[in-house]
């Protein structure tokens, strides 16, 4: 698979993983959402060589800095449906494991999905938190 492909899977999925519902592309039950995330070795060291961000346990982006670096972006936009549902900041490769990371105050922006006009901005507390290879940092939000 092609890296421009793998991008637009993984586009998809988090698309899906955003919104995936029975109800039309126009209907006004569910949200746009803009995630931001960011995250860092506690420590400053470049440990980072893959991160991805799951949303709903579906990869949603996936980051891998080279050479390895001591942070990470992890941010998207996609659609959502009213409810609970879970943010994950996953380590999927490190120079050395386990490490210290930081998540700092990942922001959810909420928009209106028919006119685009921000109704709500959720701040998830930072976390921080010892992870060795696979392990994540998860938060659990409602819309």
């Amino acid at each position: 698979m092609s890296l421009k492909q793998a991008s637009l899977a993984i586009m998809l999925a988090a698309s899906c993983a955003l919104g995936c519902s029975s109800s039309s592309p126009t209907s006004s039950s569910g949200f746009e959402l803009s995630i931001v995330v960011g995250v860092a070795n506690t420590a400053k060291a470049p440990t980072i060589q893959q991160v991805q961000l799951l949303v709903d346990g579906i990869t949603a982006v996936v980051n891998s800095p080279s050479p390895p670096a001591a942070t990470a972006a992890l941010n998207v936009m996609g659609q959502a449906t009213p409810g609970q549902h879970t943010l994950a900041v996953l380590i999927v490769m490190q120079t050395s494991s386990p490490n210290s990371y930081t998540v700092t105050t990942p922001t959810i922006q909420v928009l209106d999905l028919n006119n685009g006009k921000l109704i709500k901005t959720i701040q998830l507390p930072t976390e921080t938190a010892v992870l060795a290879t696979g392990n994540t940092i998860q938060y659990i939000f409602s819309l």
